[in-house]
């Protein structure tokens, strides 16, 4: 910070100071607002959760043979939700999704360990109760009505997975809330905050870590992400810490520093804060979900930013090897929340350690 002609030193070190404290804070709740942990993937979670609480609203349990299942999502959302598989169901498509949703008994956004499984095969049984329609908004958008007769539930999820916008019966409102704010956090603020050493940050950042699912500790790290993720898609029951409403970037950052963590203890954290917060600024520059694949555009660049961070790199160094990891990663793409994502962050990962390496050697 520049000091101000005529200002005195002790009124610049205090404005500098709040400045900081600003920043840090402002750091602290973008983590809380983006790590989640849940079960399953992260768009079949949101349509149930949609649908969960729309029958919250019902006067009486929704009745397939009387009433109506209304779906309305984004292109990005219907993808990911009609491929992966529900845990516990371990059954696949959108049917399934909302036939968990209505079933389960939670009361949060990490529903499915929640789901009546004798309730939920009773409606797959069935055929016709659910439309599916999809919707003009893209990133994550979910509508999700139901109708039954003399009643109506609607609920809308729109922004982060588990943004709820609004919440309506029989056409009147019950709930509405204004946007989430996106806040973008540059690069250089980042590597302030890091440098900051701030406790409460860098607790978090060891509790996303040590959290996170781990997997077989006898495969090596670049075999064992891949198998993590593969399982996820298929209907794993194990919880992920997700980070950016993703819980296959959360696995790709989280167990490559709880291993760090594990030989070399608290002096990771920054490091691991770093590819967070990283992670949180790569998906503000670009989009929650599309149709590229973000363990390329998002993941990639935040974990070899933390990466590079833990072994010395500057600001400058890590801002160069960010892009140079986006572009040669830029034309993976998202063909849904499959078993085919573990090959695309096998062959991530080798692009990430590839470019972190030469970053480090031109030191």
């Amino acid at each position: 910070m520049c000091r101000l002609a005529g200002t005195p030193a002790g009124t610049q070190r205090a404005v500098k100071e709040k400045a900081n404290r600003k920043l840090l804070s402002e750091a602290r709740n973008l983590l809380a607002s983006e790590i989640v942990q849940v079960t399953g993937c992260t768009e079949p979670a949101s349509v149930a959760f949609a649908f969960m609480l729309a029958s919250r609203q019902l006067r009486v349990p929704f009745d397939p043979r009387t009433g109506k299942a209304i779906l309305h999502g984004s292109p990005e959302v219907l993808r990911n939700a009609s491929t992966a598989v529900v845990p516990f169901l371990n059954r696949r498509g959108l049917r399934a999704v909302v036939a968990a949703g209505l079933s389960s008994k939670a009361r949060s956004f990490d529903l499915f360990p929640g789901v009546n499984l004798y309730s939920a095969r009773r409606l797959l049984k069935l055929r016709g109760w659910l439309a599916v329609h999809r919707a003009s908004q893209g990133g994550v958008y979910v509508r999700a009505v139901l109708r039954m007769p003399g009643e109506s539930a609607e609920v809308v999820i729109n922004g982060h997975h588990d943004e709820v916008r609004s919440v309506s019966r029989n056409g009147r409102p019950v709930l509405r809330r204004r946007a989430r704010r996106n806040n973008m956090i540059g690069m250089r603020d980042i590597m302030a905050v890091v440098a900051a050493r701030d406790r409460r940050l860098e607790a978090v950042a060891r509790e996303f870590i040590c959290r996170q699912v781990r997997g077989d500790s006898k495969l090596p790290v670049a075999e064992r992400i891949p198998v993590l993720i593969r399982e996820r898609m298929c209907g794993s029951s194990d919880p992920v810490m997700t980070i950016t409403g993703s819980g296959n970037h959360g696995i790709y950052l989280g167990v490559p520093f709880y291993e760090l963590y594990r030989k070399q203890g608290s002096r990771i954290l920054p490091a691991a804060l770093l590819a967070l917060l990283a992670g949180i600024h790569m998906t503000a520059k670009r989009t929650r979900i599309s149709e590229e694949c973000g363990l390329g555009t998002k993941a990639s660049p935040a974990l070899a930013a933390g990466l590079a961070y833990a072994r010395g790199a500057d600001c400058a160094q890590i801002m160069r090897l960010m892009r140079s990891v986006s572009r040669a990663l830029r034309q993976l793409e998202c063909h849904g929340a499959k078993a085919t994502c573990a090959g695309k962050a096998r062959k991530a990962l080798k692009v990430v350690m590839r470019k972190v390496d030469t970053t480090v050697a031109s030191r």
